[in-house]
């Protein structure tokens, strides 16, 4: 968190916010959808920068597609992500019930085949989709809540904010750094913790796995805590099906200790993560961040 940035800044853009989230969060489900839709559409046309990095990520991940077609997609992703930004200002308005009644739930036997081994579970997810309702639902779903690993805002105030609406739900976010003991206390709990592996990090922290058939840098956070805790992973993911409609599926329990020896390491281990987080964004590619820079050192 930023040390620099100043009281009034703060105030200025919680303001902001606060106003934000008025106005949208009493949009009905399709007008909000489509104004998200509008806004994506016209980011994606000005915003140059970044729409050359979701092209370049375009073409290494899906070689088949022209250049028409990796447009047509890239739209689509802006899109969708401008309705994820104006329906997550709705959803902070919901009840817990009213959150629910939007989910349909799939696979839902894995969660509780992890719950009832008792250590505890890791829900390994990435930024596909609308991430922050498979997090909601999640807290309300696991009889310990959710605490995930993520970075604290640089607004003081808006965090503050967001941490008291994920509270709600049951759910807390732990932050980057120091959290061993966080996510240690969370497992005895019989809690989950949720981490998202599909961002780009350095090499002097990071493993070079297989992703999109390309190697890529992935910090093996997730292969490391499942080792030591012997907590079972769940894969979880939330995708928009509609206005007020989303789908939350759970994926087959990945448990360190059914696994030979030689599979429990980082690089086998971080690679098995990173090759079921991209079936599930290859089942959805229009809904994955293809914004974030994932191949920097392949785009230099």
């Amino acid at each position: 968190m930023s040390r620099d940035r100043s009281v009034l800044r703060d105030r200025a853009e919680f303001a902001a916010y606060r106003f934000v989230r008025a106005t949208a969060g009493a949009l009905p489900p399709r007008s909000g959808a489509r104004v998200g839709s509008l806004i994506g559409a016209v980011f994606f046309r000005v915003g140059a920068r970044r729409r050359e990095i979701l092209d370049f990520n375009l073409g290494l991940a899906y070689p088949q597609l022209d250049a028409t077609g990796r447009r047509v997609l890239g739209e689509a992703v802006a899109r969708h992500f401008g309705r994820v930004l104006v329906d997550s200002m709705r959803l902070q308005g919901l009840t817990p019930d009213a959150l629910l009644a939007e989910v349909e739930v799939h696979g839902r036997e894995h969660l509780d085949d992890a719950v009832a081994r008792g250590r505890g579970l890791f829900c390994l997810s990435a930024h596909l989709g609308s991430w922050e309702v498979a997090a909601l639902v999640i807290g309300l779903t696991v009889p310990g809540g959710l605490a995930v690993v993520n970075r604290p805002l640089d607004n003081r105030l808006l965090d503050a904010e967001l941490e008291r609406l994920r509270a709600r739900f049951g759910n807390r976010a732990l932050g980057k750094r120091d959290i061993a003991r966080d996510v240690l206390v969370t497992l005895r709990g019989g809690g989950a913790v949720g981490i998202l592996i599909d961002q780009r990090v350095s090499e002097e922290v990071g493993v070079e796995v297989p992703f999109f058939g390309q190697p890529t840098w992935t910090h093996p956070v997730l292969a490391r805590f499942a080792r030591r805790t012997r907590a079972p992973v769940v894969p979880t993911f939330a995708v928009w099906e509609g206005p007020g409609r989303y789908s939350l599926r759970y994926g087959e329990v990945i448990d360190v200790d059914e696994l030979p020896p030689a599979e429990r390491e980082d690089l086998p281990l971080t690679a098995r993560f990173s090759a079921v987080t991209e079936a599930a964004i290859r089942g959805r590619p229009d809904q994955w961040l293809w914004f974030h820079d994932r191949w920097r050192h392949l785009r230099s």
